[in-house]
């Protein structure tokens, strides 16, 4: 099938007091805008967005049930045998091992259960439950989950465990009967910031557990950089605390590398020990890896990587490189899929509403990734199942105008089980159903070719000679960027593309546009298809001498140790009749 290349520009807008913003704040205009655009709108909440600081974080005993939680875990350390349930992703990994480190070296005996993807799925399970009650468990603390295990926590009442729950997920009408839960979703919850993945809060609780016990946080830098790593890979909104453990957990790693001696590994065997360490390098690049244990063989193996000591070299490389190979098999696994169901697709105008895709050679684990991948290439709301024990299962990715969730439980009578959000699903269905959820789908959305085309939203509109060095330097300070703080994207009209160089192999275009007797440098990756296409439309000339549209974000290029800006674009129009 042939790719969507169209996409939809968003201007937004603020009715803030930009200019009295950027004089308090001693900032661009500009700046100012993208802040407020962004809710920045009062001078505290922009110095703690400008100055992140891990002294600026709330009060953790605001938390609903934070304070019982505490007094239970410190009542069972000297005596108690304690089991972190954590999850195996990214987020369940490391508020496990931020949970299970501090506990350790305060002289609790603690272990830790990761349940298995395959065998087991997500959350608290009944067996589990059962054989950690025969092994002498008796205080549980969920990390990641337990927010809806109601059952598996009855089942642990009875089998004498004491449960503490700490999660982030969005809680059932039913709570489940813990001793303790620490969820700010919850509505009796009156803690100001709702939107921490659960290494978040293992982190909070950490350092409240020290203050409790009048101990020193002496874990304190390492396990900031787990919630740090876990709060990039969960995709939380990075605003508020998030941005605050996100930006100081980056400053930490970057300063020490082997802050963790696993972490420090993996770091080493992906090639950036003497590279800067920032969020894409976390989200693509390590995070990924860390995942892949989870997804294809066993999270312990992150596990194990996290708790090795500095002295036991050997381990610490062969673990790192092991998660580095699963990876690779993810990463070609997921390729593999994708380019199976892509090539399936009819063209783009022929392409259903909802794709509800079957691939029985997919691996089930990628089902979500390969889901996401598809939505991005054809922006539908897409489902991918494979095959499953004795029935089908996969995942799906949604897009902005489909609750997929809402969508999913219409036709629940369908499914042996589901759930997820708007955005995301998991379900196992029947084989003989698939067609009939393909129809129902298809048949119950109104959607709009409108809602098919991707948004880019567009912070603010400047001139060529806005575009400068300083400016970049001064963007550069709102980052981490990600959900909840999206890089700034500008739009300039009518610019001049003095020259285009066009490397097909590379699938890069590098444009020198032309003002007012000065050069601009701009460059775009994966849109020569779509450049092909529309200076075909405007019969202008690829190599140069065109006017454009222009859509990008600014950064910083340094080159033979000379620091200039430069444009990354992200799309464009070429214009018409203006050669």
């Amino acid at each position: 099938m042939n790719v969507l290349t169209e996409s939809r520009w968003i201007m937004q807008s603020t009715d803030a007091n930009i200019p009295l913003m950027a004089e308090t704040l001693k900032i661009s205009e500009i700046t100012a805008n993208v802040m407020a655009i962004r809710g920045i709108r009062t001078k505290n909440t922009a110095l703690t967005f400008l100055s992140p600081s891990i002294d600026r974080l709330h009060d953790t005993l605001k938390m609903k049930d934070a304070e019982k939680a505490i007094i239970r875990i410190a009542s069972a350390i000297p005596s108690e045998k304690i089991t972190i349930y954590g999850d195996y992703d990214a987020d369940g990994i490391m508020s496990t091992a931020i949970m299970y480190k501090l506990l350790k070296r305060l002289g609790a005996n603690v272990q830790y259960y990761i349940p298995h993807r395959i065998e087991e799925g997500y959350g608290l399970n009944k067996n589990a439950v059962q054989k950690l009650a025969e092994s002498g468990t008796q205080l549980l603390i969920t990390v990641d989950n337990g927010i809806a295990a109601v059952e598996e926590v009855a089942l642990a009442n009875q089998l004498g465990m004491a449960t503490v729950i700490i999660d982030h997920h969005a809680p059932p009408e039913i709570l489940p009967p813990a001793d303790a839960i620490v969820d700010p979703h919850q509505q009796e919850c009156e803690y100001p910031f709702k939107d921490m993945c659960a290494a978040g809060l293992a982190f909070k609780m950490a350092a409240a557990l020290c203050e409790y016990l009048n101990t020193p946080f002496v874990e304190k830098d390492e396990l900031l950089v787990f919630a740090a790593i876990a709060t990039l890979c969960d995709i939380v909104n990075l605003s508020d605390e998030n941005r605050i453990l996100v930006n100081c957990g980056l400053t930490i790693i970057n300063k020490n590398k082997l802050i963790n001696a696993g972490l420090g590994s993996l770091i080493s065997i992906r090639g950036y020990l003497e590279k800067p360490i920032d969020a894409f390098t976390i989200g693509f690049v390590i995070g990924p890896c860390l995942n892949a244990a989870g997804r294809l063989k066993s999270a312990t193996l992150a596990m194990e990587l996290l708790l090795c000591h500095e002295n036991d070299a050997e381990k610490r490389i062969n673990l790192a490189q092991e998660l580095m190979e699963l990876n690779d098999a993810r990463k070609n696994l997921t390729t593999g899929s994708v380019t199976r169901a892509l090539a399936a697709l009819p063209q783009a105008d022929e392409l259903p509403n909802v794709l509800v895709i079957t691939d029985e050679e997919a691996h089930e684990s990628v089902a979500g990734i390969v889901a996401g991948k598809i939505r991005e290439a054809t922006n539908r709301p897409t489902i991918l199942l494979t095959q499953g024990d004795g029935a089908m299962k996969g995942s799906g990715r949604s897009i902005e105008a489909y609750n997929l969730f809402e969508a999913l439980y219409t036709h629940r009578k369908l499914f042996t089980r589901f759930g997820g959000h708007a955005m995301a699903a998991g379900l196992t269905i029947p084989a003989e159903n698939i067609p009939l959820l393909r129809t129902l789908l298809n048949r119950d959305n109104a959607l709009t070719q409108d809602d098919f085309l991707p948004i880019i939203q567009i912070d603010r509109e400047l001139k060529p000679e806005e575009i400068t060095l300083k400016l970049s330097i001064e963007l550069s300070h709102l980052a981490p960027f990600g959900k909840g703080n999206l890089e700034p994207i500008f739009i300039t009209s009518n610019l001049y593309a003095e020259s285009v160089r066009v490397l097909n192999e590379k699938n890069t275009l590098i444009f020198t546009f032309a003002y007012n007797g000065r050069r601009l440098k701009g460059i775009a990756f994966g849109l020569n298809e779509a450049y092909e296409a529309k200076i075909k439309a405007a019969n202008g000339d690829k190599y140069g001498g065109i006017y454009m549209d222009v859509v990008y974000g600014i950064e910083t290029n340094v080159w033979n140790n000379k620091a200039e800006v430069q444009i990354r674009i992200r799309d464009f129009q070429v214009l018409k009749g203006l050669y």
